[in-house]
């Protein structure tokens, strides 16, 4: 019992031993690690806030994009602020594309240029760059740039966007008087879009050169 009762009065200096030379370190690790944990939490706190507000901006773009007529000064005003408050997130990537479809109905296609071709080299997200460039390409058509549309055009596409940009090089080659290589790349667009519009409206091409 002696022996015992020894040990715990050695083990209890040897505690107060350590603790005059650590415990203010421990303390401070301790401390460290709970804010670092409270910190994180804040942050994900903030940016779950951050997305909500982008969100509910986008969703009143969107509704004024779909508003017949458009609404114009709402689409500019959400899109200006999702470019300048959410510049990092793919938010701004689709005002871009938003303030770029109100250019093009002024006919304005240079200024639709400079909000497509940002997008189109570096999306926020592979569906926002592919997009960006096919509404890229159509804007080249009606400038009759028929090298950027080209140079653009050819690039690979995924399946998901072949069948467009297939099209859409259909159309430079009509442009440009070459009817045989236009109803060959419309043909190839058939086989690959899903039935629906895109599909009837490419074959109302390839009619139109056949008469």
């Amino acid at each position: 019992m002696v022996d015992y009762i020894r040990d715990e009065e050695e083990q209890v200096e040897r505690i107060k031993a350590w603790w005059q030379e650590n415990g203010t370190a421990a303390v401070i690790t301790v401390v460290l690690a709970v804010a670092a944990l409270i910190g994180w939490r804040q942050w994900q706190g903030h940016q779950g806030e951050q997305a909500s507000e982008a969100s509910a901006h986008y969703q009143v773009m969107v509704e004024a994009l779909s508003a017949n007529p458009m609404d114009a000064a709402v689409i500019n005003d959400k899109a200006d602020l999702l470019m300048e408050d959410f510049s990092s997130s793919a938010y701004a990537d689709y005002a871009r594309l938003a303030k770029a479809n109100l250019a093009v109905q002024d006919a304005d296609y240079d200024k639709a240029v400079s909000f497509l071709q940002p997008v189109a080299d570096d999306g926020a997200t592979d569906e926002l760059s592919y997009t960006a460039s096919l509404r890229l390409a159509r804007v080249f058509l009606q400038q009759q740039a028929w090298d950027k549309a080209d140079d653009l055009l050819g690039k690979s596409f995924p399946s998901a966007f072949n069948g467009m940009a297939l099209e859409l090089r259909g159309d430079v080659a009509k442009a440009q008087g070459e009817a045989e290589q236009a109803r060959d790349l419309y043909t190839q667009a058939l086989d690959v879009l899903q039935d629906g519009g895109e599909k009837d409206r490419v074959q109302m091409k390839l009619d139109d050169l056949k008469s």
